[in-house]
């Protein structure tokens, strides 16, 4: 099942998860993330993006190995959706 933000070309990426590729965002959500992403972090972004996940469980999950990605999630959501 392909998300609507399944279709993002792939951009350089500014945060890298190691033994992952670069992350399909655009430049806006790309800022919103940290120098070195969490792998369980990225998982649940990455099945956001894919449409696995609602928005809801992923602003659930996505926080989760680090309180502080609260508001990385919420800067990503906005620039993903504008909501």
């Amino acid at each position: 099942m392909a998300g609507p933000l399944s279709a993002l070309p792939a951009v350089p990426p500014t945060a890298l998860t190691p033994g992952f590729g670069p992350l399909k965002l655009p430049p806006d959500a790309l800022a919103c993330l940290p120098a070195h992403l969490h792998p369980v972090s990225r998982f649940f972004l990455e099945r956001w993006i894919d449409g696995t996940l609602t928005t809801p469980e992923f602003l659930r999950w996505f926080h989760m190995p680090n309180s502080d990605y609260l508001e990385v999630g919420r800067c990503l959501l906005t620039a993903l959706t504008g909501n």
